[in-house]
């Protein structure tokens, strides 16, 4: 069942998006009749979104004076798609992940497509969330063949500092050819929403990953959803019409 997402959190998230794209820090904000009008609400529910702002320190309210913009709640991290969480595992000395749930459980028929098994067959889950200074940022919901996942069923200490795909090529001797993957736009769902201090129905983005051995075989499946306020992508086009 789809949950449902208040108008006053709907506001919230597209005017987080205006400030950082548009304000810099100490901007005083429209006021709010004209945010009302704006976005065709009503005062309570452009209240409603200011104070929650207010709450994350990205917004600072002076009696008399206005509200005005503080700046972004962190620094996002930037990457290029083909990294993702590995290229922050090497660079920033402050990045660790943490194993929050594991087991082995009956292969959904999304993953069983993905792993080119039968719906239903066991496969191991690995739940980790990923820290950038110690503040959540990331969710990764893994799922490997039942053979392959008991290789680091138990091996959340190496997981700590290097990835999944790492800790399988480098100690399982895993050749790991190629990846798929695909990366939207989603909302942020109960199962993880808390792990990463955000709201149910908050933006975040979500990417899956499908990793292919030499021979074509799936080596195992991931589901990623990243924090949309301490995540951009970064692409360089070297050709362009």
């Amino acid at each position: 069942m789809r949950v449902p997402i208040p108008k006053y959190f709907t506001v919230k998230a597209v005017l987080e998006a205006r400030l950082d794209r548009e304000y810099v820090p100490g901007q005083r904000l429209p006021s709010e009749a004209s945010l009302c009008a704006d976005f065709n609400v009503s005062r309570v529910t452009i209240q409603q979104a200011l104070a929650l702002l207010a709450k994350e320190g990205r917004l600072r309210r002076r009696q008399g004076a206005g509200t005005f913009y503080v700046g972004a709640s962190g620094p996002r991290t930037e990457t290029r798609p083909s990294e993702l969480l590995e290229s922050v595992m090497k660079q920033r000395q402050s990045a660790f992940t943490r194993v929050v749930r594991k087991g082995i459980v009956p292969a959904p028929p999304r993953v069983a497509e993905r792993l080119h098994l039968r719906a239903g067959v066991p496969v191991v889950a690995l739940d980790r969330v990923g820290f950038v200074d110690h503040e959540p940022t990331v969710f990764i919901n893994a799922f490997l063949p039942y053979d392959v996942g008991m290789r680091v069923y138990d091996a959340e200490a190496a997981l700590r500092r290097t990835t999944l795909a790492s800790l399988l090529h480098d100690t399982h001797r895993m050749r790991l050819h190629k990846v798929v993957q695909t990366i939207g736009a989603s909302l942020a769902d109960p199962a993880f929403a808390g792990a990463l201090g955000l709201e149910i129905g908050a933006p975040v983005l979500e990417g899956e990953r499908t990793y292919y051995d030499a021979a074509g075989a799936p080596v195992f499946f991931s589901i990623t959803f990243y924090r949309a306020d301490r995540h951009r992508f970064a692409v360089t086009l070297r050709k362009w019409r």
